[in-house]
């Protein structure tokens, strides 16, 4: 498995809407709105690097409420523990 984090600077106003809509795609494992430079952070799973780009790029970069937004991959197995 591969674990993504997800930060997001949402649109105004749609807070609310982003964490209905982000928490029914399957890969998200959990969803917050934060406070500081970023509005929302997400930790999403997948079975692979490919999959998790999969389910960033054509699902959650595209929902609505979603301005900009960063994906980072854990980088080392090290790390998971």
């Amino acid at each position: 498995m591969e674990t993504g984090y997800i930060l997001f600077s949402l649109k105004p106003a749609m807070k609310k809407e982003f964490l209905q809509s982000i928490r029914k795609i399957k890969a998200v494992k959990e969803a917050r709105v934060v406070l500081g430079n970023w509005d929302a952070i997400a930790e999403v799973e997948a079975r692979d690097t490919k999959e998790l780009e999969r389910v960033f790029f054509g699902k959650i970069e595209k929902l609505p409420s979603v301005n900009y937004s960063r994906l980072y991959i854990m980088a080392c197995p090290r790390t998971r523990k």
